[in-house]
């Protein structure tokens, strides 16, 4: 007797959880999301943060080397598998769209440099590729020039 009554338990149990996961399964496969409406506003703190002549960026894929700002300068180096032209041009397209000037611009074997100015601000630019491990090492230095 006291095994027919835990086989019944054990039916009734497994009928249970069967049951439990058609509801659920059913629940779940007829749910349909609301649509959501594009927000159009949004309300908070504004923050606004001045653009910052010292932040320029990296080309793609290059690996930042070194790092070195003062209260009127910053001045970063990196590595890239870019060419000098290709770093060069970079950095060209940027500052020329941005209303920079171009002042100097020079080359020599594997080594490019070239020299912005907006204002009461210059970019400095240079790049030369290593033969020896067939990377481009460049360095971009921006300068807040006194009045």
């Amino acid at each position: 007797m006291f095994e027919k009554n835990v086989k019944i338990k054990a039916i009734l149990a497994s009928v249970l959880v069967y049951v439990s996961f058609v509801v659920s399964y059913l629940l779940f496969s007829g749910y349909q999301p609301q649509a959501l409406t594009e927000l159009r506003e949004v309300r908070g703190y504004k923050i606004e943060k001045e653009a910052d002549a010292f932040d320029l960026p990296y080309p793609r894929y290059a690996t930042g080397l070194s790092t070195d700002e003062t209260s009127n300068s910053k001045k970063f180096t990196f590595e890239t598998d870019r060419s000098p032209q290709e770093v060069q041009n970079f950095y060209s397209n940027i500052l020329l769209g941005d209303g920079w000037e171009l002042k100097k611009e020079g080359a020599l074997d594997e080594f490019y440099t070239s020299e912005y100015r907006r204002e009461n601000l210059s970019v400095k630019v240079w790049s030369y590729f290593d033969k020896d491990i067939k990377m481009t090492f460049a360095s971009v230095e921006i300068l807040k020039l006194e009045d």
